[in-house]
Formats: C-alpha cells, structure tokens, sequence
C-alpha cells in the first residue's frame, strides 16, 4: 500500500546528519513553497549551493535473473553479473522487473544483502510482489536519485537536488528540488534563461537551444542576471 506523504520531519533543511532519519526521497514542502528532497551523499562531500546530480545504475545489476518469487512475498533474490553489491545499496531504491513475467513492475526496497561479483543479493521489499516472478523473468536493481548525489560534472545526468548546506561525505541531508534557490553559476544567464547542469560540477548554466538539447532543464534564472562564479537566484523546477 502506498504511504501518504509524511508532513513531520526529524531533521531540518539546513543541517546533515550522517545516520539516516528519514526515507530517502521524502519529499518536504516549506511555509513558502520551497521543495526539498532526502538525499544522501556519495563518497565525496558537496558544497553549500551545488548542484547535485544522481547516481547512475551499474550496468551488471540490471536485467538479471531473478529467484521464483510468488504473490505476496517480500523477499526477492536476484544473480548480479562481475560486479559485487554493497549492504544497503539499494535502500530506498527500486527492484523494476524488466522483462519476461511479472515485467512493467516496481517494488521499493527496504534493504539489500551484500554479496560478490556474480553472486546473489537478496532485497527485502516494502511492498509485497504483485505479480509472480519466474525463471524468465528479468529484474533490474535501481539506486534511488537521492542515494548518492554528487557534484558531477556530468551534465547530462539528472538533477538530484541543490545542497543549502555544505555536506560531508556519506551524510544525509535535503538538497532542493523546487522554489527560489541560491546556486553556483557557470558562464551568464539572463533572467529568464533556462537552467541546465553546467560544464563546473555543482553548477548551473544557461542552456544553448543548438548544444544542450539532451540536457535536463533544472530552473530558470530569477531575479538577477547570472554572473560566472557566482552563487545566484534561480527559480528551481526538479520537483
């Protein structure tokens, strides 16, 4: 059963914690309208007004085969390929069935084994499974958007969120998904540009109609003009 969206939270907009206490990818909304996400750092610590980008799924964890699972259980066990699975790296993220059986379907995950490079992980889920899983069947293992954010410079990754605060490495924190933001520019930007993940991890940029067509647009420019290196204004549309 889906679970309403939570409106009391234990930890504020503005400070990091590095023990968990919310689900990755709560979704709080502020007094004015401001829109923040739970999110976890990757192994590197992220400046106050960066942008963060997603975490990107390992390849060898998607369309695997999965155990047998009937409707009703909780608990599925999927065979990765030569890369190995962290305890809890899919906390918070999706088992999507890909193919074959039970295909078209996602489960949120609780929790996740640790298990070695063509070993087998087992998920617990949040959710019972609605459709039976067979030998056919293909699973994929996908990492929550806010598990593991970083400062990329890859800018056609998907906007996770600004950091309002400076985060050290493996923290939780909320990063800013929507309303007036305050984040680092790259190049110029009238007001009114669209914004793109700019060329400077972290930052913000104009977006070119002919050059950043595959880019995702984060905001718009609010109320001053970008000025390159600056941290500036921006109206921020993720969420």
């Amino acid at each position: 059963m889906a679970q309403p969206m939570k409106l009391s939270f234990t930890q504020d907009v503005g400070e990091t914690s590095p023990a968990k206490r919310e689900a990755i990818g709560a979704l709080r909304i502020t007094a004015d309208g401001r829109k923040f996400r739970y999110a976890k750092a990757a192994s590197a610590s992220i400046a106050a007004g960066s942008l963060t980008l997603a975490p990107l799924a390992e390849a060898q964890h998607v369309n695997r085969p999965a155990t047998p699972a009937s409707v009703g259980d909780r608990v599925v066990q999927v065979t990765v390929g030569i890369s190995p699975v962290a305890e809890n790296a899919y906390e918070d993220g999706y088992l999507q069935v890909a193919g074959s059986d039970g295909q078209g379907r996602q489960y949120r995950i609780l929790s996740n084994t640790a298990c070695p490079a063509g070993g087998t992980v087992v998920c617990t889920l949040a959710e019972p499974v609605r459709a039976a899983l067979t030998t056919d069947s293909r699973v994929s293992l996908i990492p929550s958007p806010w598990c593991g954010v970083a400062a990329s410079a890859t800018e056609e990754n998907l906007p996770a969120g600004v950091a309002t605060c400076n985060v050290p490495a493996g923290h939780y924190f909320f990063a800013q998904t929507g309303g007036v933001g305050c984040c680092l520019a790259a190049g110029t930007a009238g007001v009114g540009s669209m914004l793109v993940p700019g060329a400077a991890p972290g930052s913000l940029a104009a977006m070119n109609a002919t050059l950043d067509v595959d880019q995702p647009v984060a905001g718009v420019a609010f109320a001053a003009a970008f000025a390159d290196g600056r941290h500036q204004p921006c109206l921020l549309t993720i969420d």
